[in-house]
């Protein structure tokens, strides 16, 4: 994004870093996910920036009027612009609410981690590494 040099803004830095990473740190945005994030009192007159894909929500039957930028999968109501019109519009990101989609949403996320009924503890037990000369039971103790 040609601002990120030229301003000092970090919104357009953000934006920019964004914009470079890859589809599985894009995750999409719902509708309703979107609208719920807007209501929150403060974001009034604001405009939603969302680097990634904003997905229709079935669930939703009224669009309360939003000003969205970037590209939108399906209908929705209010106003659609592209980053350079954004950045006619709000050069420093005066004015804009940046949202994300939730980046641990995917299925894959379920398989990391430990196993289920395996224990998820950081100390190993007290028998481990208490040979000879760590314990008095077994031979002598230091």
């Amino acid at each position: 994004m040609f601002l990120a040099r030229r301003t000092n803004s970090t919104f357009n830095q953000v934006v920019l870093k964004r914009l470079f990473m890859s589809g599985t740190n894009r995750p999409p945005l719902s509708l309703s996910r979107m609208i719920r994030n807007m209501k929150l009192p403060g974001r009034e007159n604001k405009m939603a920036v969302v680097v990634g894909t904003i997905t229709d929500d079935v669930r939703v039957q009224e669009v309360l009027k939003l000003k969205v930028c970037l590209r939108v999968t399906s209908r929705a109501g209010g106003k659609i612009l592209t980053f350079d019109q954004l950045a006619l519009d709000s050069p420093k990101g005066c004015g804009t609410v940046l949202l994300s989609g939730p980046r641990k949403g995917r299925e894959v996320y379920r398989h990391f981690g430990k196993a289920p009924g395996t224990v998820h503890i950081r100390s190993k037990g007290w028998k481990f590494e208490r040979a000879r000369g760590r314990r008095a039971s077994r031979g002598y103790q230091n």
